[in-house]
């Protein structure tokens, strides 16, 4: 990731990055949507290094240079119960809303989604918030209450509520379904997500052992082993947080 030290650099530092994206294809640069860094990748880290003093030299802006952000997930591995009454008085109308049902783990093959059902049986919540129940819902989503990741791989089960006939509004259910997203999840041992790499690794059979201890070093799991034309060939999964400066190591 990187970035101009002064506000006021900004300008030049666009410059910069696009004049030196255009003249040498193997450096790249893109902004993360989820982070909303700016990062830029290319041959190694040497290979930045030198982009980064150019934009010094050449732009005489200071940049500031470090890791990227690592986009988790948040997720929950069993079932948690909520039932959350949303109640507001202040003088006038006030606000009235309750969401009752659980949270629940969806399929491995559906981790990166989320789901809301409508288990509810009779009018204790009238039809036409059942719409801001589910917006609130996926509202909660973008941002979990653990690490503001997003939540994945969750199913929310609406089974019953209570509504008042002149204090309950769509806000009133949105608000109670944030909240109850946030019991549910509590209740429904949560767990953080992380991204893991499929790395392949090709060196002279002589550093194979040497890259061997720093795989495990990093917490690495290698999953296959071959050798090919004199050198190693090395599979393995790391995750993208420990593969951080790899390559200069």
């Amino acid at each position: 990731a990187i970035s101009p030290k002064e506000s006021k650099d900004l300008v030049a530092f666009s410059k910069g990055l696009n004049r030196f994206s255009r003249e040498d294809p193997t450096f790249r640069v893109h902004l993360d949507a989820e982070s909303s860094e700016t990062i830029i990748s290319g041959m190694g880290e040497l290979h930045l290094d030198i982009y980064t003093e150019r934009m010094r030299r050449e732009y005489n802006v200071e940049t500031i240079v470090g890791r990227p952000k690592v986009n988790y997930r948040e997720s929950n591995k069993s079932q948690g119960h909520f039932d959350f009454l949303h109640k507001k008085q202040s003088g006038g109308q006030g606000q009235y809303a309750r969401v009752v049902g659980f949270v629940e783990p969806l399929p491995p093959e559906d981790w990166n989604k989320v789901e809301f059902r409508n288990d509810l049986i009779g009018q204790n919540i009238p039809p036409h918030f059942i719409p801001a129940i589910e917006r609130g819902f996926r509202e909660a989503c973008e941002k979990g209450s653990g690490t503001g990741h997003p939540v994945v791989g969750l199913r929310f089960v609406l089974t019953d509520g209570a509504f008042h006939a002149v204090d309950s509004s769509e806000l009133a259910f949105r608000i109670a379904t944030i909240n109850a997203l946030r019991i549910g999840v509590q209740k429904a041992h949560p767990v953080i997500l992380e991204p893991v790499m499929d790395v392949e690794i090709v060196v002279p059979q002589e550093y194979q052992s040497r890259l061997t201890s720093e795989i495990n070093r990093r917490k690495g799991i290698i999953t296959a082993t071959e050798q090919v034309d004199g050198s190693a060939v090395i599979h393995c999964d790391v995750t993208l947080f420990n593969m951080f400066g790899f390559s200069a190591d």
